[in-house]
């Protein structure tokens, strides 16, 4: 049973709320404009800007059911954990299902998912290739919970989620560009690297190449598409392409820092320099961290929430059994550089804001006042 507000009983909802306004692309960037963006991204994220309020749980008779994408990729792994941990912190019950990679064996794990009939499901899976099962969850009144499930964060009532939870995808690209216009002074060359089967990597392809194809003195050289299974194969051909094409002095962005280890090596091969090629990556997992500290191409990434995500994902699931909206908070983006690389987190190769997030939640989700 849950207490909305603790007094009076609610019904649980499945069905998702209205969607939260789209996020609106930056178009263009002065280069003072890019330097103060990226002075303020490195700073440290101290302060809690999430919920303070909402329903508390009163019960231990609850399973959630998270269906990774890919258990090899650390920042499902991440997600994942936070779920666990927060499930934890209330004595909820919580079951690991691992897609693979591929899209055959994710849809196998969210039917298998939606088949046990848990209290909610989350999933870092693209939402709109598991329609079928998502839509069997919904009408079996089970919640559907997104971790970078689709393009944009709040609630997606055409895919069936009660709520997707990310980062705002046209910060990650307004910073991304921002590095590269203060760090060329308005004079950088960019090519831009994403797995376009994903709706969140497109979107974020716009935000983060837009302000450079608009910067005056600045060049937009080329977008490559590289799905993420054929990643280690495609790769170093790509880098070799880019390089022939446009030369040994240009930025990257990218949607995945996973690619990242491979242009890495395809450029060291040919004899290319990491004081003229530089990476700018997202996601943020472990091998960024390293590349970034040894200078090994990578320069910066604007990596995802790590457990923070998954606190998010289950404060989600107790809106949804007491009937109520989920949280309409998004977590502020952050950069890492080799400046910064070992704060919020970074001694663990992970992005935990310093925020005490998990305690505001707790104190949310039990009724608490601990001092955080």
């Amino acid at each position: 049973m849950l207490v909305a507000g603790g007094s009076a009983v609610a019904e649980p909802r499945a069905k998702p709320f209205d969607a939260w306004p789209e996020p609106q692309i930056q178009e263009k960037m002065t280069v003072d404009e890019a330097k103060a963006l990226v002075a303020e991204r490195t700073k440290p994220q101290t302060d809690w800007k999430g919920p303070t309020t909402g329903p508390k749980v009163t019960t231990d008779d609850a399973t959630i059911v998270y269906v990774s994408a890919d258990q090899s990729y650390v920042s499902f792994v991440n997600w994942g954990q936070g779920v666990i941990d927060a499930a934890t912190a209330l004595g909820l019950n919580v079951v690991v299902l691992n897609g693979k990679g591929t899209i055959s064996a994710t849809l196998a794990a969210m039917q298998q998912a939606v088949a046990m009939h848990p209290t909610a499901i989350v999933t870092s899976a693209d939402a709109s290739a598991l329609q079928a099962p998502i839509k069997q969850a919904v009408d079996a009144g089970i919640p559907v919970i997104g971790i970078h499930a689709t393009a944009f964060p709040g609630p997606d009532p055409k895919l069936n989620l009660f709520m997707n939870i990310g980062s705002n995808p046209a910060d990650i690209g307004a910073i991304q560009a921002a590095y590269v216009i203060a760090d060329s002074d308005g004079k950088g060359k960019q090519v831009h690297s994403l797995d376009n089967s994903f709706a969140s990597a497109r979107f974020k392809a716009k935000a983060a190449t837009e302000p450079v194809k608009n910067c005056s003195d600045c060049s937009f050289l080329e977008m490559v598409n590289i799905p993420i299974a054929e990643q280690a194969t495609r790769i170093p051909s790509v880098g070799a392409v880019v390089r022939v094409n446009h030369g040994d002095t240009w930025y990257m962005t990218t949607c995945c820092d996973n690619f990242y280890p491979y242009f890495a090596a395809a450029l060291r091969s040919a004899g290319a320099t990491p004081d003229k090629i530089k990476l700018i990556g997202a996601d943020g997992p472990p091998s960024a961290y390293d590349m970034i500290r040894k200078g090994n191409y990578e320069v910066a990434t604007v990596p995802e929430p790590s457990t923070l995500f998954g606190y998010e994902a289950v404060d989600a699931v107790i809106h949804s059994m007491a009937g109520e909206p989920p949280a309409q908070f998004v977590q502020p983006t952050y950069l890492v550089t080799k400046d910064n690389a070992n704060a919020e987190g970074g001694d663990k190769n992970q992005f935990i804001p310093s925020n005490n997030f998990a305690c505001h939640y707790v104190n949310i989700w039990k009724g608490t006042d601990t001092p955080c």
